[in-house]
């Protein structure tokens, strides 16, 4: 059984608090007993070294005491005043050392997401954002906007500076804390300390992704301690303390809309910056020339984690002249989809958290007009049906008279389980069809990702020209790929609040400065 302990100010913190991660196999085919040694090893009546233990439990974790979040967050800020002013060409060589440790380290971060309930498909697309996001070219990139020469004019010299804000604390999501999280290392190039709180629950990967990956980055490169703090805990009691510290800057939060911007108005009379990723409704524009095969893999990708994942498509929005073809072979190559363990290489599914509102949101559909073409229901991880299962069914359901998909709840909120609805938008022309597709785009009330798939110059131009609300844009390429020099999170409305846009971490986490310099005449 492996142990995983807190890290403040540059040295590992065992609490002697500790709770228990088990294998999600196991949890998920054998419920009752995972709980049952659970509930033994921390009462004392099993020892961690019972064979039965080791076989169900893969680590325990410790959790903070009353004041662990306290001296995370002094250590963080001793540190800030001196972190801040390491040469950025150091702090650039630090994120370069984490991207090396990231491939050094792939397969055991991996299978460490396995453990957690992500099937490898899942884990394998985590992974490669992850270090996409620490490539050389895109740290150079962002290296040189933190410090720019904007031009001379005479004897001045004019500067764009970035200044770091502080004291950063970050809170990621429990369905992918470990790679959403490591966004909040860029906070590290403008020159801020972090603080990392994984989720109380699902702890593992992150601990292990910012201690053995990210620390040791740091930790060779001279970083003070106290630059980096990871800690476990209550998450209501940890939030109020980083509000009412005078030494806390930045919030990075994850979680729902409603939540996420109801903490960032207490942010801000805080006087600290919030920095949201929320949830995401993700519309995927299939245009009459579309490349078939290519907009049917990226579609597929809608199913990854159950759906679980804010940055999938979450509705198909289809042209006319191509709908039933695509339709028709979409729904064939759901079908072909294997629901299975996580250990399973051959799944992509995860169990649903949400599976109620599942239910809600298809009989909503259903009522109002839609029709489902598969799926529909709760099965076990062996695929069958099954009222107790923990998995659903991927589900593919079709709206042939868009306007009633305005009204449905699968479009207007976030589907976190897996329902997919395909729209078909018809109308007398082609320009009139645009406008109904751009009508869908510019009323999501969220504004993640969008992606287009569309080989006509012209329509690609007015797509290009027309979506507005998305923080990121892909034009005829994989919806959840990812790109050099482009962040791999952000977005407006309900999905980054009334600030959001694309997030490039370390200038959220910086503040513009103009500087002047004339020299004295010789």
């Amino acid at each position: 059984m492996r142990k995983f302990t807190l890290f403040v100010n540059g040295k590992d913190l065992d609490t002697g608090i500790y709770e228990y991660f088990p294998y999600t196999d196991k949890l998920i085919t054998d419920f009752r007993g995972t709980y049952r040694i659970i509930t033994q090893l921390k009462l004392g009546q099993m020892a961690e070294e019972n064979e039965e233990a080791r076989e169900y439990i893969y680590a325990k974790y410790c959790v903070g005491k009353d004041d662990t979040n306290l001296k995370a967050i002094e250590s963080a800020y001793n540190a800030s005043n001196t972190f801040r002013y390491m040469p950025l060409s150091m702090r650039r060589k630090i994120l370069g050392d984490v991207h090396k440790k990231l491939l050094e380290k792939k397969e055991e971060f991996i299978q460490m997401l396995i453990v957690e309930g992500h099937p490898r498909k899942l884990a394998e697309w985590e992974f490669s954002g992850m270090e996409k996001a620490y490539r050389d070219e895109s740290l150079d990139f962002f290296k040189d906007e933190l410090w720019r020469e904007v031009g001379k004019i005479g004897d001045e010299t004019v500067y764009w500076a970035r200044k770091p804000d502080g004291v950063v604390c970050v809170s990621p999501p429990k369905n992918a804390a470990a790679s959403s999280s490591l966004i909040a290392g860029f906070a590290l190039l403008s020159g801020n300390s972090l603080i990392i709180k994984p989720p109380l629950r699902a702890p593992v990967s992150a601990i292990f992704l910012w201690k053995e990956v990210v620390g040791e980055a740091l930790r060779n490169n001279g970083a003070p301690d106290g630059t980096l703090n990871i800690l476990v805990g209550n998450s209501d009691k940890i939030t109020r303390e980083w509000l009412e510290s005078p030494y806390v800057n930045d919030i990075l939060y994850f979680g729902k809309s409603e939540k996420g911007l109801l903490l960032a108005e207490e942010i801000v009379r805080a006087g600290k910056k919030p920095i949201l990723e929320l949830s995401g409704n993700d519309m995927m524009f299939i245009w009459k020339d579309a490349d078939l095969k290519g907009s049917i893999s990226a579609l597929m990708d809608a199913f990854l984690g159950s759906t679980q994942i804010c940055m999938v498509p979450k509705a198909a929005i289809v042209h006319s002249d191509i709908y039933e073809q695509f339709t028709d072979e979409f729904v064939r190559q759901v079908k072909k989809m294997k629901v299975g363990l996580p250990s399973d290489p051959e799944t992509c599914f995860s169990p649903v958290a949400l599976a109620d509102s599942f239910f809600i949101f298809l009989d909503d559909a259903l009522t109002k007009g839609a029709k489902q073409l598969f799926g529909g229901n709760r099965i076990n991880y062996k695929g069958f049906k099954d009222e107790k299962g923990a998995y659903l069914q991927p589900t593919v359901i079709v709206i042939e008279e868009y306007k009633n998909a305005f009204d449905m709840f699968c479009i207007k909120e976030e589907n976190f389980f897996p329902l997919l609805p395909i729209v078909r938008i018809k109308g007398s022309s082609d320009n009139a069809i645009f406008e109904t597709m751009m009508h869908f785009a510019n009323s999501n009330e969220y504004g993640l990702r969008t992606s287009v798939w569309a080989k006509s110059n012209l329509y690609i131009r007015k797509f290009v020209r027309y979506i507005n609300n998305s923080g990121l844009l892909r034009i005829n390429s994989r919806h959840v790929d990812f790109s050099s020099y482009l962040s791999t999170h952000g977005g407006t409305g309900k999905s980054g609040g009334p600030y959001g846009e694309m997030n490039y971490v370390w200038q959220k986490t910086s503040h513009l400065q103009g500087i002047s310099l004339t020299r004295e005449k010789k």
